[in-house]
């Protein structure tokens, strides 16, 4: 199971993304001819109002039961700057990573993640600190419970769009001609075994 939005779920999806034999073939020539690279941007995502001790199970597993109840009312926003070394130290390296990339990967309640997609695979992804650190032919941005259906399975891309919930920035001819493997996008998001953070 794979935390999400972090590093660890991006990773599993890139994977995800090189191994499906579906968008394989659907998106066979996307980018080839063209810049075919992507930007998620995932707006008002809520670490002011969430709090370490509503954070799922999975976040802070393996820190006792003790220190779980002196962090519970920390904000995640404030959790890297109040949370010390002395503290670290007892924490599970993965929830002391994941304090890290709150600090690091959230930006202003907005995470950017790039996405090189090319000729039906995927060649790379990141989480950026900002909209412009690399350049990229499409932005797909959208508020945090948009994004968060589309993990879930709840909530098509395409229709997104459609909808309102997802702005798309970029050639709208390319991502028209390519629907099946735009779609197929959020059908591998949902098939990862994913717990959100928020």
């Amino acid at each position: 199971m794979v935390l999400y939005p972090t590093s660890e779920w991006l990773s599993a999806y890139e994977t995800a993304l090189e191994e499906n034999e579906q968008l394989s073939e659907a998106g066979a020539g996307w980018g080839v001819e063209f810049d075919g690279t992507l930007l998620f941007e995932i707006t008002d995502v809520p670490i002011e109002e969430t709090t370490l001790g509503t954070l799922p199970e999975e976040a802070l597993d393996g820190v006792s039961d003790g220190l779980r109840e002196q962090l519970a009312d920390i904000p995640v926003a404030e959790a890297a700057e109040l949370i010390d070394e002395d503290v670290r130290k007892h924490l599970p390296e993965r929830s002391s990573t994941l304090l890290d990339q709150v600090e690091d990967h959230i930006v202003d309640g907005t995470v950017y993640t790039y996405i090189d997609l090319y000729d039906g695979g995927c060649r790379e992804t990141e989480i950026l600190s900002s909209r412009d650190e690399r350049t990229v032919s499409f932005v797909l941005s959208g508020g945090h419970e948009a994004w968060k259906r589309i993990v879930s399975g709840e909530l098509d891309p395409v229709p997104a769009v459609m909808s309102g919930e997802l702005e798309i920035e970029g050639d709208m001819q390319q991502v028209l001609k390519y629907s099946e493997a735009t779609q197929l996008l959020g059908e591998i998001a949902a098939g990862l075994d994913t717990t959100h953070l928020f």
